[in-house]
C-alpha cells in the first residue's frame, strides 16, 4: 500500500508571532548596523558580535517559532545540540550581515557576496533546524522548493543589507523610514521560512525514534522562546539607544569643540592670511575656507573651479600655474610653488600654495592643501633686500665694511660684501681664518693689532684703532676698525661686531695736504726748483708703496724731455732717458708731452710705444710706467710725471685722483720758476725803461738844471770875493768873512746837493726800498724843477702835511713819479694864458695811506681819451714817449698804491697817488 503524506497545519498566532519577531529583528539590525558603523576598534568588534548575537537570535526565534507554528498530527520533538547549530548559523550569517553594511561603502559585488553569504547561513539555520525535528515520519524535500526558498533568502538577503545599509545611519527617535525598511525586511524574511517549509513532507514511518537529546516544547515554552527574544533583541535595542544617547551627547560636545575649533581654525586662518582647500581632479570638485574665499576676493556663494583660480592669476605667472596644476593632477604628486594674483582693482598679492596629494576610499586622488598671503612678507622682503642693497652701496660708497666674528674659535660669522672689497679675499670660496685675516694686516702694524685685539678679549670691551693692511698685489690701505662686544644671557663675551672703514684716501689726503703744504712753502720761500721736484717724487714714492717717480721738463728749444728729478730711478736709466725725443710712440713720457694726455702702459714688455725704450727699461726692472703731461695754466706742456714700477700693473680711480693732485703741485713748482725768471726779466725791463724815461727826461731839463747849478756857483764866488776883501781890510774883519766862508760852504753844498740828485736819477742800481719822507722828496723835487718853474712863469704852491707818517719807498722811483707828474703840469701850462699855478698837496688818507696829489691849470686831459692816459705809448706830447705816465702808475702799484687823474674846474688836471704807510706796507 502506498505511503500517505501527512498533512500539516498552522498555527497563525505563532506564525503572525514569527512575523512580528522578525519586524523586530530587523528593527534591531537597522539600529544596530549603525551602532557598528559608527564604532571604531575593540568598540566595533564588540558591537559586531553582540549586534550579530541579538540579532541572529532574533533571526532564529523566527524560524524556530515558525517551525512550532507548523502542527503534525504526529508528536514532534527536537534534537538541541542541532537546534544550536541552527542558531549558530543565524548569528554567523548576522555577522557577514553586519560585517557588510556596517562599511563606509558598499559596492555591488560586496553586497552581492555579502549577500550570498548571509542567503546560505540563514537557510543553513533553516534547514539545520528542520534537521533537529525527531517525529515517527520520514522528511522529504523537493529540489524546486529548497532551491526556491535558498534564492529567496539570497534575495532577500541583499534586500535586507541595502535596507539596512541606506537606513543604518537615523540618528533620532524611532525614524520611520528605519521601520519601514524594518516591516519590509521583517516580512520578507518569513517567506524563505515558509517557502522552505512548503519544500518538506513528511510520511509515517514505523521506526522508533531516537530521543536522545530530544526535547518537546509546549506552548509555555514556546512562550518562554518569545520572551526570550524579545528581551534579547529589548536589550540590544535598549543598549543601542543608550550608547546612541551617550554618543550624541558625545557627538553634540564633539561638534561643538568642533565648532569652536573650526572658529579658532578660522579666525587663525584669518590672522595668518592662511585658507584651506580640497581638490579632487577627477570630478573637478573644490572646496575653499572662508579665508581661501577671502583671499582670492571671491563671494562664498560661489563655486569654486579651476577656472576661477586661473582667472585670478597674474597674466605672467598664469601659465606657470596652469602647468603646475596640469602635472600635479596628472602625476598625483604633493606640490609647493608661489605665484601671484591680479585682484580687480589692480593690487598684486603674492601667495603661497602648498597641497599633499592623497587618495581616498574609491581610490582616486584628492589633494589637501592651503594657500598662504604671503604679499606682507614679499613686501618686507622686498624692503628687507632693498634696505639691505641701500646699507651695501652706502658701505661701497663709504668704503666701510660690517663684520662679525666669534671669540671661541675667532670664526667669522659675518662678512659684508664690502669687507671683502677691501681686504681682497674672494667671497665665492668663503669666510677666511683668522689667520689668514691676520696675514692681511701689515706686518709693522700685526702686533699692536694683535695687542689691542687681546684687550678687548679680555675686558670684554669696545676696541678701535687704526692699521694697514697688505694685499697681495702689493697694495696698502689703511683700514680704521670699531669693534662692540656682544654678551650672551649669563654675561659671558661670545661675539663682537662692527665696522672696518678704508681711510687711505683720507690718510694719503692728510699725508698730501701736509707735504703739499710743505712745498707750497718751499715755493713761496724760493727753494731752487730742482730741490722742490725731488720733494714730490719723494713724496709720491712714499704714498704709492713700491713705486719709482720720475719729472722730466720740456726743452723748447730742442723739442726734448730733460732730467727734472728722480730721487729713486737707477742713475743709468736716467742718464738714458734725459733728452728723449717728443713724439707719438716716444715711451710713455714722450708720448704723453706729445698728446697732451696721460699715457698709461700697464706692461712696457709689450706695449708698442715702448719699441724704442723696452730694452733699458727691463735692464732696470721696470715694468709698468704711468706718464701724465705737467700743463700751465694756459694749457701748455711744461713737462711730464711719471709712476713706475717693477711689474705689471693699472692704475685704480684713487691712484687717478692721486696723480692729477702731484701733477698739480709740479706744475705749479715749475711755472712758478718760469714765471719768476719772467718776472725778473719783466723788472729789469721796466727799470731799463724807468732809467731811459729818468735819462731823457734829464736831458730834456738840462738847461734849467744848469742855471740851478750856476746859482749857487756864481753866489759862492761872490761871497768868495767878499771874504777876500774883508780880510783884505786894513784892521781884517773875521766875523764878516767868517760869514761869507760859511755862505760860500751854503752854496757848496747846495750845487753838491743838487748834482747828487741829478746823478742819482741817472744811477742804473738795482731797487731799495726804505723808510722815505714823502715831504722832502716834494721839497726836494721843487728845488730840482724851479728853473723849469721860473722860466715859464708858474707859482709853485705847496700844502704838506704835517709830520705825515713815512712810507716803505725807493726814493729814486718816488722823486721819478713826482718829477713826471710836475714836469706834465709844466708842460700843460707853459703855452697858456692866464693864471699859472702848480699845486702840490700831501696828507694822510683812510687805511693808513698816504695820499700826494699834483694840480695844474693847464689845458686838462685829453676828451675822450681819459682813460687811455694811463696806456703805454699813449701821448699828448709832440715829442712824448708815451711812457711816463704808464711807468709811473707801474712804480706806484709796485708799491702797493694807486695812481690815478681827473679834471678840475674850471680847467686843469690833477693827478693823485696814495701810498700806504710804515704800518701797511708790503713787506
Amino acid at each position: 500500500m502506498a505511503a500517505v503524506n501527512l498533512i500539516g497545519s498552522y498555527n497563525y498566532a505563532l506564525v503572525a508571532l514569527s512575523v512580528l519577531i522578525a519586524i523586530f529583528a530587523s528593527y534591531a539590525a537597522l539600529d544596530l548596523a549603525g551602532r557598528v558603523t559608527a564604532a571604531r576598534g575593540w568598540t566595533r568588534a564588540v558591537w559586531l558580535l553582540g549586534g550579530a548575537g541579538a540579532m541572529g537570535t532574533g533571526i532564529w526565534s523566527m524560524h524556530y517559532i515558525g517551525m512550532l507554528a507548523f502542527i503534525l498530527p504526529i508528536p514532534v520533538a527536537y534534537h538541541w545540540p542541532t537546534v544550536l547549530l541552527s542558531l549558530f548559523a543565524a548569528i554567523v550569517a548576522s555577522v557577514v550581515a553586519l560585517g557588510v553594511v556596517s562599511r563606509q561603502k558598499m559596492g555591488w559585488f560586496r553586497a552581492f557576496a555579502g549577500s550570498v553569504l548571509m542567503g546560505a547561513g540563514i537557510a543553513g539555520m533553516h534547514y539545520i533546524g528542520m534537521a533537529a525535528m525527531r517525529l515517527p515520519a520520514i522528511c522529504q524535500f523537493k529540489s524546486f522548493l529548497v532551491v526556491l526558498s535558498v534564492v529567496f533568502a539570497v534575495l532577500i538577503s541583499l534586500a535586507a543589507l541595502w535596507i539596512t545599509f541606506h537606513f543604518r545611519n537615523t540618528k533620532t527617535g524611532i525614524g520611520w523610514e528605519k521601520l519601514a525598511g524594518a516591516v519590509v525586511m521583517g516580512a520578507a524574511i518569513p517567506v524563505m521560512h515558509y517557502t522552505g517549509m512548503a519544500a518538506a513532507s513528511f510520511t509515517p514511518s514505523g521506526m522508533p525514534m531516537d530521543l536522545s537529546h530530544a526535547v518537546s516544547i509546549s506552548i509555555l515554552g514556546t512562550g518562554g522562546i518569545a520572551a526570550v527574544t524579545f528581551t534579547v533583541l529589548g536589550l540590544a535595542l535598549l543598549t543601542s539607544w543608550v550608547d546612541r544617547r551617550f554618543a550624541a551627547q558625545t557627538l553634540e560636545l564633539q561638534e561643538e569643540k568642533l565648532q569652536q575649533s573650526e572658529a579658532y581654525l578660522a579666525e587663525a586662518q584669518r590672522l595668518s592670511h592662511t585658507g584651506s582647500f580640497g581638490w579632487k581632479p577627477s570630478t573637478d570638485e573644490i572646496i575653499w575656507s572662508e579665508e581661501t574665499f577671502r583671499i582670492f576676493q571671491y563671494d562664498r556663494s560661489t563655486k569654486p573651479t579651476v577656472e576661477l583660480v586661473l582667472k585670478r592669476v597674474h597674466p605672467q605667472d598664469a601659465a606657470f600655474v596652469k602647468q603646475t596644476i596640469q602635472r600635479a593632477s596628472r602625476d598625483g604628486r604633493d606640490f609647493d610653488f608661489e605665484h601671484r594674483l591680479l585682484m580687480p582693482d589692480g593690487f598684486v598679492k603674492y601667495v603661497h600654495v602648498v597641497a599633499h596629494a592623497q587618495r581616498d576610499e574609491s581610490g582616486e586622488i584628492e589633494f589637501v592643501g592651503a594657500v598662504m598671503d604671503v604679499t606682507a612678507a614679499k613686501r618686507a622682503e622686498e624692503a628687507l633686500r632693498r634696505s639691505e642693497s641701500y646699507v651695501a652701496e652706502a658701505q661701497r660708497l663709504t668704503h666701510t665694511g660690517s663684520w662679525a666674528w666669534q671669540v671661541a674659535g675667532r670664526d667669522a660669522l659675518h662678512l659684508s660684501e664690502e669687507w671683502y672689497r677691501l681686504y681682497g679675499f674672494d667671497p665665492e670660496k668663503g669666510p677666511p681664518t683668522w689667520e689668514e685675516r691676520l696675514q692681511r694686516v701689515h706686518p709693522d702694524d700685526r702686533a699692536k693689532w694683535q695687542e689691542v685685539i687681546e684687550r678687548a678679549i679680555a675686558g670684554a670691551s669696545v676696541y678701535e684703532l687704526e692699521f694697514r693692511i697688505l694685499l697681495p698685489d702689493g697694495t696698502v690701505k689703511y683700514i680704521h676698525t670699531v669693534g662692540h662686544p656682544v654678551l650672551n644671557a649669563s654675561g659671558d663675551l661670545v661675539e663682537f661686531v662692527g665696522s672696518s672703514t678704508d681711510i687711505t684716501e683720507q690718510k694719503r689726503a692728510e699725508v698730501l695736504q701736509a707735504r703739499e703744504n710743505r712745498l707750497l712753502e718751499m715755493i713761496a720761500r724760493g727753494d731752487s726748483r730742482g730741490l722742490i721736484l725731488d720733494a714730490i717724487c719723494r713724496l709720491v714714492e712714499e704714498l704709492a708703496s713700491g713705486s719709482l717717480s720720475s719729472i722730466l721738463l720740456v726743452d723748447p728749444s730742442a723739442n726734448r724731455l730733460r732730467h727734472g728729478a728722480a730721487p729713486s730711478l737707477p742713475g743709468p736709466y736716467n742718464e738714458a732717458i734725459d733728452g728723449v725725443a717728443i713724439g707719438p710712440s716716444a715711451g710713455s713720457c714722450g708720448t704723453a708731452a706729445y698728446r697732451a694726455e696721460p699715457v698709461i702702459v700697464s706692461d712696457i714688455n709689450t706695449d708698442p710705444l715702448w719699441a724704442d725704450y723696452r730694452d733699458v727699461a727691463l735692464a732696470h726692472g721696470l715694468r709698468a710706467c704711468w706718464s701724465t703731461p705737467i700743463l700751465s695754466s694756459a694749457r701748455k706742456v711744461l713737462g711730464t710725471f711719471a709712476i713706475y714700477y717693477r711689474e705689471p700693473r693699472s692704475p685704480t680711480a684713487l691712484d687717478h685722483s692721486f696723480i692729477r693732485q702731484i701733477v698739480h703741485l709740479a706744475s705749479i713748482a715749475v711755472e712758478r720758476k718760469q714765471a719768476e725768471e719772467a718776472l725778473e726779466a719783466l723788472r729789469q725791463a721796466q727799470a731799463d725803461l724807468a732809467r731811459v724815461n729818468r735819462v731823457t727826461t734829464m736831458g730834456e731839463l738840462t738847461a734849467s738844471l744848469a742855471h740851478e747849478v750856476n746859482q749857487p756857483i756864481a753866489a759862492a764866488s761872490t761871497n768868495a770875493n767878499t771874504c777876500l776883501r774883508w780880510l783884505a781890510a786894513d784892521t781884517p774883519n773875521l766875523e764878516e768873512a767868517r760869514a761869507a766862508a760859511m755862505r760860500i760852504v751854503k752854496d757848496g753844498k747846495r750845487a753838491a746837493e743838487i748834482i747828487s740828485r741829478t746823478r742819482q736819477l741817472f744811477k742804473k742800481d738795482s731797487s731799495q726800498r726804505e723808510l722815505v719822507d714823502v715831504n722832502e722828496i716834494i721839497q726836494e723835487m721843487t728845488v730840482l724843477l724851479r728853473g723849469e718853474t721860473t722860466r715859464f712863469n708858474i707859482l709853485v704852491a705847496t700844502d704838506l702835511a704835517a709830520d705825515p707818517p713815512k712810507v716803505m719807498a725807493d726814493r729814486v722811483q718816488v722823486q721819478q713819479v713826482l718829477m713826471n707828474l710836475m714836469i706834465n703840469g709844466i708842460e700843460a701850462m707853459k703855452d697858456e694864458d692866464g693864471p699859472r699855478e702848480l699845486a702840490i698837496r700831501s696828507q694822510r688818507a683812510e687805511n693808513e695811506q698816504l695820499l700826494v696829489s699834483v694840480s695844474d691849470t693847464g689845458i686838462g686831459l685829453p676828451p675822450q681819451q681819459a682813460n687811455q692816459i694811463f696806456n703805454a705809448f699813449f701821448t699828448t706830447k709832440p715829442h712824448g714817449t708815451g711812457m711816463g705816465l704808464r711807468i709811473s702808475r707801474s712804480i706806484v702799484e709796485s708799491h702797493g698804491g694807486r695812481l690815478w687823474a681827473e679834471n678840475n674846474s674850471p680847467r686843469g688836471a690833477s693827478f693823485c697817488f696814495s701810498l700806504p704807510t710804515k704800518a701797511g706796507a708790503p713787506e
